[in-house]
């Protein structure tokens, strides 16, 4: 197993049928448009980091109902092993970054997304989705 340096996720909410995704854009870089993701910090699981980051970066707290996979970076010199998990939405409270936030459905979020890797977890997250809701229509809250 990866020894994990970063954490984040996607996060999913159904609104009137439809399934809409979370994005942010990146601090150092505001053109760009990412996943909440983040440093762990000494003695927190990835899962808790995930959490953690994406209430710090856009207020919300989530949940987490899969995982959905690794991405690998070098940035600055350092290397980036980051561990990503779907979370399904349950409530809005106030970020503690300004960040700009956007939720948009998946053709959208593909397509605001600067990176191929991160478009691929989008990807594989409606995958994922697809599978636990075959009829298309917004997954149970507490599958």
């Amino acid at each position: 197993m990866p020894r994990y340096t970063h954490a984040g996720g996607l996060v999913f909410r159904p609104i009137g049928g439809e399934i809409y995704y979370l994005i942010v854009q990146s601090k150092p870089h505001p053109h760009h448009w990412v996943l909440p993701k983040g440093h762990l910090e000494p003695g927190e699981s990835p899962e808790a980091a995930a959490r953690r980051e994406i209430r710090e970066e856009t207020g919300v707290i989530a949940r987490i109902i899969d995982t959905l996979g690794t991405l690998q970076f070098n940035y600055h010199g350092e290397q980036i092993t980051t561990i990503l998990y779907l979370l399904e939405y349950l409530e809005q409270t106030v970020p503690l970054e300004e960040r700009e936030c956007h939720w948009g459905l998946y053709e959208e979020t593909i397509k605001l997304l600067t990176f191929p890797d991160t478009q691929a977890m989008v990807h594989r997250a409606r995958t994922i989705l697809s599978r636990r809701n075959p009829q298309g229509n917004s997954p149970p809250a507490n599958s």
